[in-house]
């Protein structure tokens, strides 16, 4: 790379906080780098959700491309202070589809809400992962399966949908523990 290149190459990384030294990128600012590489995880996170979407007939994820920020896709609400992405509102959308095992990894959700939609499969273990979720409502779809254990990680949890899917098996007695449960819907299903 030419002098003249590198030079502009290292103030760029300057002006967002990084150093660069002997072709080595360094964090500087942690504040900076949770920032751009939180919502690039964020970004591709919800790109790879969006491939498990089979049928869209109402072109709700149009939206969700390279053309806008994230923050502005349809259904998706991000925090002000950190731009995570903290609801997925795609409740009514007649998406059909499965739930990416991506989801998990979006560590800033605090409400997802897929019902009334025909999202079908196995809801995914790793949504175990989402430790800050308040709300998860997936009824009115077709998982099948049984409802994961783990959902039980959810110490915050208010509201758990999953009442009217194919859902199997025995209702897990690790979900005795979300103290903070107000609303809990299983109805219709084959537990």
């Amino acid at each position: 790379m030419p002098t003249k290149k590198k030079k502009e190459m290292a103030f760029l990384l300057s002006m967002m906080g990084f150093r660069l030294w002997s072709g080595i990128c360094l964090i500087v600012s942690t504040t900076t780098a949770y920032t751009i590489v939180g919502n690039e995880t964020d970004r591709l996170e919800l790109l790879a959700f969006k491939t498990k979407i089979t049928q869209d007939p109402h072109g709700v994820m149009t939206s969700w491309n390279n053309s806008y920020d994230f923050s502005e896709w349809i259904g998706v609400s991000c925090s002000h202070r950190h731009k995570r992405v903290t609801i997925i509102d795609l409740q009514s959308g007649d998406l059909v589809g499965s739930l990416s095992p991506h989801i998990g990894n979006l560590s800033f959700l605090h409400e997802l809400r897929l019902n009334n939609n025909t999202f079908q499969c196995e809801i995914p273990a790793e949504i175990g992962n989402l430790f800050r979720l308040q709300k998860l409502n997936l009824s009115k779809n077709n998982f099948e399966g049984e409802i994961p254990a783990n959902l039980s990680r959810y110490s915050n949890l208010t509201y758990l949908g999953v009442g009217s899917n194919n859902l199997v098996g025995k209702f897990p007695k690790e979900l005795a523990s979300l103290s903070k449960l107000i609303y809990l819907g299983i109805h219709m299903n084959n537990l």
